[in-house]
């Protein structure tokens, strides 16, 4: 008897140990997985980021040097102490600044004083002041063009500057500047479940998702940044304490995962952990940081676990229970019924962990507000697509949808408002595909549609149906009926392309083109 409880002690030992370690390696390899997963939609972000942040402000480039060379700008700048001259140079930059749309432009002698300015008859003027000490100052008189980002000295508000020399023979007598307001580049950043922060040179985040995290350093600010940043003003009167952050492991791929929030009480940024995946930005000093929350990723990790505890839990059981009726020769009937009770026991289990695992899979796939499938599928789903039109050579098409004003309606109404045009939108949307179709969210209002066997035309058509049905469906709020509208960007996969990343790329261009010229509307690229 007391050899038989010896070797039930052993195998339960066993057997926890055995659950103890599966359950750790299941959860480790769950980690792993979906934190793969969470830096290729992080890398996507980023991607993104990189070919569009640029965009609003691209436009604006050759204008500095288009001032500079203007024979009324040269004239002013040479005949500074002449008021006629200068009257003409200010109209002719308030014209310009009228027709090109861009915050102010001003000219500046060498001394770096603004001679003329577009808002010259302003009550905030630039004219007279002196930015010497600003980098695009120094740029320009140095023959250089200049880039710079700052808070205005004057406005206080924040601004992209360009600058040229403006030469007469070779030779720089001033400085023509350009400022582009991006005081609300970032606003439209909120829709995605990742933050995403744009830091300078010296890692101080001047744009952000998070309002409160802008204009604070990524880390401790050195002596030298410092004081470059005081001699320049860059972020005067707006300059933060360093963002709360904590590095808690570094990835093989580059990858970090950190804590937001860790080490400072007073501070109003709460804890939380991310995977953060940051990248230059071609053409300037700017990192690019995309921070992906990693609390999905504790979540699957703690229930593959308790899924694999529990299973191996019961297959413990199971076994010695069926150890122990072995050992009692004289209660076999009992022991025979026993175990037929237990195996029923472990298949409805059985069934039990396959409808779960099938539950986790439709979760794993799809949005969980509006029931699309979500951004993973999505970009797993389309390789195969694309393989399968080229091996058969029919056309596949994407449509990029967007919500209209969809910020304006959180705004006015509140978002459980905005989660029910979301669902509406899906409602319809789904209705109107094919099976074939794949319909996903990509996040926020945003919405991407692959189909199959269609042309571009044929595309346009879809995406022009679809806008009709959804703005000829109002949702009832309040009461009221809400027209909801949006705006769709058509491309196809092209002969060559052997993935779908550049009708995709050509899809969201010309969804922002659509919203550019004015929204509701359909634009193939």
């Amino acid at each position: 008897m007391l050899n038989n409880t010896g070797k039930r002690i052993g195998i339960i030992l066993v057997a926890l140990a055995t659950i103890a370690f599966s359950t750790y390696f299941s959860s480790s390899i769950s980690r792993q997985e979906s934190i793969a997963d969470l830096s290729r939609e992080a890398a996507y972000h980023l991607d993104l980021l990189r070919a569009s942040l640029f965009a609003p402000t691209d436009k604006f480039s050759y204008l500095p040097e288009v001032v500079a060379n203007h024979s009324i700008i040269l004239d002013a700048v040479k005949h500074a102490d002449d008021p006629a001259y200068l009257e003409r140079a200010n109209q002719f930059l308030e014209q310009t600044n009228s027709t090109a749309k861009s915050a102010v432009i001003y000219v500046l002698d060498r001394s770096g004083l603004v001679i003329a300015a577009s808002n010259w008859q302003e009550p905030d003027s630039f004219v007279g002041q002196n930015y010497a000490f600003r980098p695009y100052f120094q740029d320009g008189i140095a023959n250089r063009r200049g880039r710079f980002y700052g808070m205005g000295t004057t406005s206080l508000r924040p601004g992209y500057y360009l600058s040229y020399p403006v030469s007469v023979a070779k030779k720089v007598i001033g400085v023509a500047v350009v400022k582009i307001d991006m005081s609300d580049l970032d606003e439209g950043w909120g829709g995605s479940r990742n933050e995403v922060t744009v830091a300078d040179g010296n890692g101080v985040i001047f744009l952000s998702s998070r309002p409160e995290w802008k204009y604070r350093p990524m880390q401790k600010l050195t002596p030298e940044a410092t004081k470059q940043l005081q001699s320049t003003r860059q972020y005067d009167k707006v300059l933060m304490p360093s963002l709360p952050m904590a590095l808690l492991q570094r990835l093989q791929g580059g990858e970090r995962i950190v804590e937001v929030g860790r080490g400072d009480t007073n501070d109003n940024v709460p804890r939380t952990r991310y995977l953060l995946k940051s990248g230059t930005l071609p053409g300037s000093d700017w990192t690019i940081h995309v921070f992906a929350p990693m609390a999905q990723v504790d979540m699957i990790a703690r229930r593959v676990a308790l899924i694999t505890a529990g299973a191996l839990a019961l297959l413990a059981l199971a076994l010695l229970y069926l150890h122990q009726m072995l050992d009692r020769a004289r209660e076999r009937e009992k022991s025979r019924k026993a175990l037929e009770e237990a195996h029923q026991a472990l298949e409805r289990k059985h069934l039990e962990l396959q409808d779960l695992s099938e539950e986790l899979r439709i979760a794993s796939i799809t949005d969980p507000l509006t029931g699309a499938y979500n951004r993973r599928f999505f970009f797993e789903t389309i390789p195969k697509l694309v393989s399968a039109s080229t091996r058969h050579g029919f056309p596949l098409s994407f449509i990029a949808i967007d919500i209209d004003h969809f910020k304006r309606i959180n705004d006015m109404y509140g978002h459980p408002v905005g989660d029910l045009v979301l669902q509406a939108l899906t409602g319809i949307c789904k209705d109107s595909l094919r099976e074939a179709d794949v319909f996903a969210r990509f996040g926020g209002e945003e919405f991407m549609m692959a189909l199959p066997n269609t042309s571009t035309e044929e595309a346009r058509l879809v995406a022009d149906r679809l806008r009709l049905l959804v703005m000829n469906h109002p949702a009832e709020i309040r009461g009221d009926a809400l027209v909801i509208r949006i705006s769709c960007g058509v491309s196809q996969c092209r002969s060559g392309e052997d993935s779908a990343a550049a009708a995709l790329k050509r899809a969201d261009d010309a969804l922002y083109i659509a919203k550019a010229n004015g929204r509701n509307q359909v634009v193939v690229q």
